[in-house]
């Protein structure tokens, strides 16, 4: 009898604790709706579909631990992947089709710089519809006119990578180097080339020949000479590794073009993985997406869900991460009005909070309900995304092309700007 009456007694104190948690549980409820865009299809395909698998796979995962948990008024959803051909007109097409059909409230994609920006200006924030691209030109996030931004970058932008790229080659062949430049004729290659040519001759380096081609060309033979021509003592291209063999070919053709003292742009990273081919010796650089601690465990629930066929590539994991960052904003902001969403982005991106990574997701749901502040660490690293839209990131990969035609990273370096 003694020890009933004592639990008697302790009950009213265990529910005033309880009952907190459940209260915050209960007075959150909302639907949240993905779309992905990607080129799902043709020349990008390869990373497209891969692109796609990281999101489908994140979702999976937030909707795997709302179950667990038991928190039935929350719903997460991927309504529909649509494919945007790497093109501007099918990537407008297939997000109006995600917003005024689907409804949804996040866009996940595209990773062209050029489709993101006739998605986001055209269609995602005219509706107030989030974007989050894998585009790197730094014109996007000046899209954001207005508070609060729905275009999010979690990718560091080419206005970085371009000086870190100046700052590899002077590294290798010297300050005063003579540099010839190659661009493909668009937002991604004008942009980058541009911030790497202001960069490089502001240290005292040359560029001789800057050729900027059309990538749709069918040979490139005229621009390939003009890019040997004068000895140069190293060259820089930036393009994508599909259309980057329309140049690579004819330059080898010359006899006088050397891979080895060569640098490309973040896309030249690994072009065997990208449906292209890599040449020996040729270094590229690309803002490290894994640097967080949870990236293998990303890679391997990965390989684990992803449809068969369809090769984990690194750079996803910005799809991935981008996924649980508008969910917990969402959360914290105890609605999935995109509008309210992206109030709370920073929020759940910055110190002060306690780390999560996904691996923790459980324990991040629970403490923004109970009203704590939380720090999401991605399978990239920290995020620390800027009220702009801009993620914070200065930790670079340099890859380099290997004989037996792989490619691996050589050294990460820190990058202050």
């Amino acid at each position: 009898m003694g020890f009933r009456r004592a639990l008697a007694g302790l009950l009213p104190v265990l529910l005033a604790f309880a009952a907190p948690a459940a209260l915050a549980q209960s007075n959150v409820s909302f639907s949240l709706k993905y779309g992905v865009l990607a080129g799902l299809t043709g020349d990008p395909a390869a990373d497209g579909q891969a692109w796609n698998q990281a999101a489908k796979v994140g979702i999976d995962q937030i909707a795997a631990t709302l179950q667990k948990l038991n928190l039935s008024g929350i719903k997460v959803e991927l309504s529909d992947s649509q494919d945007s051909q790497g093109s501007a007109q099918p990537g407008v097409e297939g997000a109006q089709k995600l917003v005024q059909i689907d409804g949804v409230n996040a866009i996940i994609g595209d990773f062209y710089s050029s489709v993101t920006s006739a998605v986001a200006s055209s269609v995602a924030i005219p509706n107030h519809v989030l974007v989050f691209t894998g585009g790197t030109s730094p014109a996007l996030t000046k899209l954001n006119t207005g508070s609060p931004a729905f275009l999010w970058q979690p990718v560091a932008a080419d206005d970085i990578q371009g000086k870190v790229l100046a700052y590899v080659v002077a590294d290798a062949l010297g300050k005063a180097a003579k540099v010839n430049v190659a661009a493909r004729n668009d937002s991604y290659g004008a942009a980058l080339s541009a911030v790497f040519k202001a960069a490089w001759t502001a240290g005292g380096g040359a560029i001789p020949k800057m050729v900027i081609y059309n990538a749709a060309q069918p040979t490139l033979d005229t621009e390939a000479q003009q890019l040997v021509d004068g000895a140069p003592d190293g060259w820089v291209f930036i393009d994508f590794c599909q259309t980057f063999e329309k140049i690579a070919q004819p330059l080898s053709r010359t006899g006088k073009w050397d891979p080895a003292k060569s640098f490309g742009s973040d896309t030249l990273n690994d072009c065997v993985a990208h449906g292209g081919h890599n040449y020996p010796g040729m270094r590229a650089t690309q803002a490290n997406a894994s640097s967080g601690a949870s990236f293998p465990a990303f890679k391997a629930l990965f390989e684990k869900n992803a449809k068969p066929g369809v090769n984990f590539q690194p750079f996803t994991a910005e799809a991935f991460d981008s996924v649980f960052v508008v969910f917990l904003a969402a959360l914290e902001a105890k609605s999935s009005d995109p509008s309210e969403i992206a109030k709370h982005i920073t929020s759940v991106t910055n110190d002060p909070g306690k780390p999560f990574t996904f691996e923790q997701l459980d324990g991040a749901i629970k403490a923004v309900l109970a009203g704590e502040k939380i720090h999401f660490i991605g399978a990239t690293g920290p995020l620390n995304f800027s009220d702009n839209g801009r993620v914070n990131a200065l930790a670079y990969d340099i890859w380099q092309h290997q004989p037996d035609g792989s490619a691996t990273v050589i050294k990460t370096i820190s990058f202050q700007p």
